[in-house]
């Protein structure tokens, strides 16, 4: 019974040890991936819940990378511009004021045809 219990000891510690290794070499790998893409300035750190927290800088732009150590999950990437504004520009501008979508009718009325008629008749209306 004593052996059994040396043996679970020993397995339970080196899981402990082996999780923030793993943790680890994930975010080395994630650093590399960054370094690659130009960030210079790393920061690894972990959040109160237990994920690893990258923070990145370099070219113009900042990163943060939450992952979760024990699937490798990326929880969060959220890029920026130095000076503040979002690295990808927004689906729907509101300040812009213009229609995106184009339809191929020049005057907007709804009506696809261009032909002046409101109806799609080929036909005389005598």
């Amino acid at each position: 019974m004593r052996r059994r219990t040396h043996i679970l000891a020993g397995a339970v510690a080196l899981a402990l040890i082996a999780a923030p290794a793993a943790a680890q070499s994930l975010a080395e790998q994630i650093i590399a991936q960054l370094r690659d893409q130009g960030f210079t300035r790393f920061e690894v750190s972990h959040t109160l819940l237990g994920r690893v927290r990258i923070d990145a800088a370099g070219g113009g732009y900042e990163r943060e990378i939450i992952i979760n150590p024990r699937t490798g999950e990326i929880l969060r990437d959220y890029w920026q511009r130095v000076n503040g504004e979002p690295a990808a520009p927004s689906v729907i501008d509101p300040g812009d004021g213009s229609d995106s979508r184009d339809d191929g009718d020049e005057d907007d009325d709804g009506d696809e045809d261009d032909d002046g008629d409101e109806d799609d008749d080929d036909e005389d209306d005598d």
